[in-house]
C-alpha cells in the first residue's frame, strides 16, 4: 500500500466534519467542487467509506485497506493524483457528501435510476446480488426474503444499505430489524444473539464468514428473491461524482476502463476474493440503461 495507506486516527481526522447535516441528501444542494487540476495540486482525492468489508476497512494495524480504495488508489495514481484519503461516514452520509463537496468520490454504490439524476457514476465495475448468514444448521429455515417476512426472526441489516430498500418494499416489519452502521458491529450482533440472520451484498457476507466460527454460523449456499418483488436484486454498483466534475469523473472512468481490460483489477481485487464472476459481463446493460435513460 506504500504511502497511500491512511492510519485510523488519519481517517477519523475527517470523519465528523464530513458527516455531520448530511443525512437527507434531497435537502442538499450541490456545492463548489474541486476540479481535476485542483485536486492534483493538494494530491489527494477524498474518498467517503463506511468500513464494509471487504470494500474499505482498518486492518489489525490501523491501515484503511479493501477492495473499492485499492481500486481507487491504483486509478487515481494512474491519472495524477498521489494518493487518496479516507473520509469516513455512514453510508447514508456519502451522495449528501459528494454533493456538498465534502468528498470527491466514495465506496462504489449501486447504480440506480434515482440516483443518476443527482450524481454522476463512472462505468459500473461490480455486480452484487444478497446473501445472508444464519445459525449453524439453520434452525429457523430461512432461505430467502420471504421467509424474513413470514417468519418470527430477527434481521440484522446495515443501514441506508439496498437490502433495507428491499425489507422496506417486501414488508417486513421494521421491529425485526436492527440496523447496524458497519459490518463490525453487524457482525457482533450475529456472535451475540442479537438477530437470527445477517443479509449484506455477496461478497460482504462471503468475508464475514470466514471470521466466524461455522461450527456455529453457516453462509447459506443460495438467496431466494421475494415472489411479490418486481425490482432488481442483482445491481451494478460504480464510483460516484457529482454531476460538476466531468473532468475528473472522465479521467477516472478512462482508467477505471483500462485496468479492467488489462486485468490490472482483478490483480487488485483478488486479494479480496474477487474474481471475474464478479465484474459485468459483455451482455451487461449500458451506464444510460441502468439510469432509465
Amino acid at each position: 500500500m506504500g504511502n497511500h495507506v491512511r492510519s485510523r486516527r488519519d481517517v477519523l481526522k475527517f470523519a465528523g466534519a464530513a458527516a455531520l447535516g448530511l443525512s437527507m441528501y434531497p435537502h442538499v444542494s450541490r456545492a463548489a467542487t474541486a476540479s481535476l487540476e485542483d485536486i492534483r495540486k493538494r494530491k489527494y482525492l477524498l474518498y467517503g467509506f463506511n468500513g464494509e468489508r471487504p470494500y474499505n476497512y482498518t486492518d489489525a494495524e490501523g491501515n484503511l485497506v479493501g477492495s473499492e480504495i485499492d481500486i481507487a488508489r491504483a486509478v487515481a495514481k494512474n491519472i495524477g493524483i498521489d494518493e487518496v484519503q479516507g473520509v469516513a461516514m455512514n453510508f447514508d452520509s456519502f451522495i449528501p457528501a459528494i454533493l456538498a463537496g465534502r468528498i470527491d468520490t466514495c465506496l462504489p454504490i449501486f447504480v440506480k435510476p434515482e440516483r443518476c439524476v443527482k450524481i454522476a457514476f463512472a462505468t459500473p465495475h461490480l455486480i452484487e446480488g444478497q446473501s445472508a448468514i444464519v445459525a449453524a444448521g439453520n434452525p429457523k429455515g430461512i432461505g430467502g426474503w420471504d421467509d424474513l417476512v413470514s417468519k418470527d426472526v430477527k434481521v440484522g441489516l446495515i443501514a441506508g444499505t439496498t437490502p433495507n430498500e428491499i425489507a422496506k418494499s417486501v414488508g417486513l416489519a421494521d421491529d425485526r430489524i436492527t440496523r447496524f452502521p458497519d459490518t463490525t458491529t453487524m457482525t457482533a450482533g450475529m456472535r451475540s444473539g442479537r438477530v437470527d440472520v445477517i443479509v449484506e451484498a455477496s461478497s460482504t457476507i462471503r468475508l464475514i464468514s470466514e471470521e466466524l466460527d461455522k461450527a456455529q454460523f453457516e453462509r447459506l449456499s443460495s438467496w431466494q428473491k421475494p415472489t411479490k418483488y418486481e425490482g432488481a436484486i442483482e445491481f451494478y454498483a460504480a464510483f460516484a461524482f457529482s454531476l460538476d466534475a466531468l473532468e475528473l469523473k472522465t479521467a477516472f472512468d478512462a482508467e477505471l476502463a483500462k485496468q479492467l481490460a488489462n486485468g490490472k483489477l482483478g490483480e487488485v481485487t483478488a486479494p479480496y476474493g474477487f474474481t471475474a464472476a464478479d465484474r459485468p459481463g459483455p451482455d451487461a446493460p449500458t451506464l444510460d440503461a441502468i439510469c432509465g435513460k
